[in-house]
């Protein structure tokens, strides 16, 4: 069993990396960026490994990681990531609430870019990737840079 947890753990660090570099190649309208840079989750799951990005600096600003519960305001959210075990119908529930908001909205649940979200990580049983949905990017008023959507894996609406 121990196998089974490191690799979960280290599923989870690897997100939390990209996540990190999410926010470091997004461009934000001017007057939705606060001191800080807002990553933004639910509570559950927990997603401790998100603490060791928290602090850190992205783009000139430290990062902070804000848990939210459905229903909480996304207000100062720049990233919201919403983990598959929230499951399909509240993950539509959370994308209603940040719909056409400057909020980079990420997942690893299956069929995420068809259901509304804009960029999600998949892992193939070796290597975490992600593909973008830019017409979702582009609605929320958010630019990724071209180094970014270089190393997706799949980019919509290009």
């Amino acid at each position: 069993m121990p196998a089974m947890a490191t690799s979960v753990a280290s599923e989870q660090t690897l997100i939390a990396a990209f996540l990190f570099n999410f926010l470091k190649f997004t461009e934000w309208p001017e007057s939705s960026v606060g001191p800080e840079l807002t990553l933004c989750t639910s509570k559950n799951p927990p997603f401790e490994e998100l603490n060791a990005i928290g602090g850190r600096s992205a783009q000139g600003k430290p990062v902070k990681i804000k848990r939210l519960q459905l229903g909480d305001d996304t207000q100062d959210c720049q990233l919201l990531y919403l983990p598959q075990e929230e499951g399909a119908e509240r993950i539509r529930d959370w994308l209603k609430t940040v719909h056409a908001k400057p909020v980079l909205v990420v997942s690893n649940i299956n069929g995420f870019l068809d259901m509304g979200g804009m960029l999600v990580l998949n892992n193939d049983g070796k290597n975490l990737h992600f593909s973008v949905n830019l017409d979702m990017v582009r609605q929320s008023s958010l630019k990724l840079s071209a180094q970014l959507l270089q190393i997706a894996r799949e980019v919509r609406g290009r």
